[in-house]
């Protein structure tokens, strides 16, 4: 099979831009991911995590050793970003390597980026390493109340 499509950099960039008393803060930092070819964009809502502590976590996006819906190919990783679209409640992000979880809070109106598809975290019992994210998971921080996300994947 032949293909049509054609891989081109992606481009990310971060900007800082702040007044202060008259004075200019901030940075711009880019960087580029070279040769991609498939990008998957959604946005979906996910639920509320319901009472107490909230075990309910809605799958986002699987990364396997297989290009199927939901799923990306782990080796071919390159750039995730996910943002909060509700303006009130916060998003709470999972990331799972099979074992072992982190769990990020996502604020109204803000992003997260993972721009490799291995994350370390140190607990006060033992170290958690996480060779590879797995699974990508969300909950709404709300007891009652669900929030819409955006995500974007890119890889090769």
């Amino acid at each position: 099979m032949a293909t049509t499509i054609t891989a081109v950099d992606l481009s990310v960039s971060i900007t800082e831009n702040y007044s202060l008393n008259n004075i200019q803060y901030g940075n711009t930092s880019t960087k580029s991911f070279g040769d991609n070819s498939k990008v998957e964009q959604r946005i979906m809502e996910i639920p509320s995590k319901g009472g107490g502590e909230g075990t309910t976590w809605t799958g986002i996006l699987d990364l396997d050793t297989a290009d199927s819906a939901g799923h990306i190919i782990k080796a071919d990783f390159k750039y995730f970003r996910v943002t909060n679209l509700d303006d009130t409640e916060n998003f709470n992000l999972r990331l799972y390597n099979g074992v072992d979880y982190l769990i990020l809070s996502i604020l109204p109106s803000a992003s997260f980026v993972l721009m490799d598809a291995s994350v370390d975290a140190t607990t006060t019992d033992s170290g958690v390493t996480f060779v590879d994210v797995t699974n990508i998971q969300g909950q709404s921080d709300s007891a009652s109340a669900g929030v819409e996300i955006e995500f974007v994947a890119v890889t090769v």
